[in-house]
């Protein structure tokens, strides 16, 4: 077989496959494509028309009355519907009064309290500020006494804390042994050590003495 018979039965082939292909296209309606779909519809049920006959009522007996026991009478038993009815009504008192919440105390009312303070006036002006040669400004302490125990410093202190005194407990070295001095202050004015000192060496059974305080 030559090459131009080849090409003839290729170009036929391809012609054939052509025409399948558009000849619905062009020369086939759209509505021949259209497939009538068919709905199914279930057949309608049968149904009884035949009467229902009336029953027998001869046949059919009352309901049962309630009878009364024989040892109660009539009187006696209305009673007892009573009583039930009163305990059914007690009960639920006694379910209502158990799920309240408790009662809340009321609180007590605040104390009256006089808004208007008692003023402490001073009989004489504040001092001036002293400043040293450094600037430094000059404040003193009222030395109460010096202990060889921790203790007594500590107890000594508490009292004059009780006193409304502020009062500190400083250790120091006298001789190779250790001393705990009380002190009260410091302050800026030494009058107002001044006053304190004879109150607080009366207390205490001290000399006291007033000393400039370096930090």
């Amino acid at each position: 077989m030559n090459d131009i018979l080849k090409q003839r039965l290729v170009g036929a082939l391809i012609l054939v496959a052509l025409g399948v292909v558009f000849w619905p296209i062009i020369f086939v309606q759209p509505g021949d494509k259209a497939v009538a779909q068919q709905t199914r519809i279930p057949s309608r049920p049968e149904v009884a028309t035949t009467p229902i006959e009336v029953p027998d009522l001869a046949g059919l007996r009352a309901s049962p009355e309630r009878a009364l026991p024989e040892e109660m009478a009539p009187g006696e038993a209305a009673a007892t519907e009573a009583d039930l009815t009163r305990a059914v009504v007690d009960e639920a008192t006694v379910a209502v009064e158990e799920n309240s919440p408790p009662a809340i105390d009321k609180p007590a009312p605040a104390p009256i309290i006089d808004p208007k303070p008692v003023a402490r006036t001073r009989s004489e002006p504040p001092q001036k500020l002293a400043l040293d040669a450094d600037g430094i400004p000059v404040a003193w302490i009222l030395q109460v006494a010096s202990v060889s125990s921790a203790d007594k410093a500590d107890q000594l202190r508490q009292r004059l804390l009780k006193m409304n005194q502020k009062a500190y407990v400083k250790k120091v070295q006298r001789g190779g042994k250790d001393l705990y001095r009380v002190y009260i202050g410091p302050k800026f004015e030494r009058a107002a050590l001044e006053k304190i000192q004879a109150p607080v060496d009366a207390e205490f059974g001290v000399t006291s003495m007033i000393a400039r305080y370096y930090p």
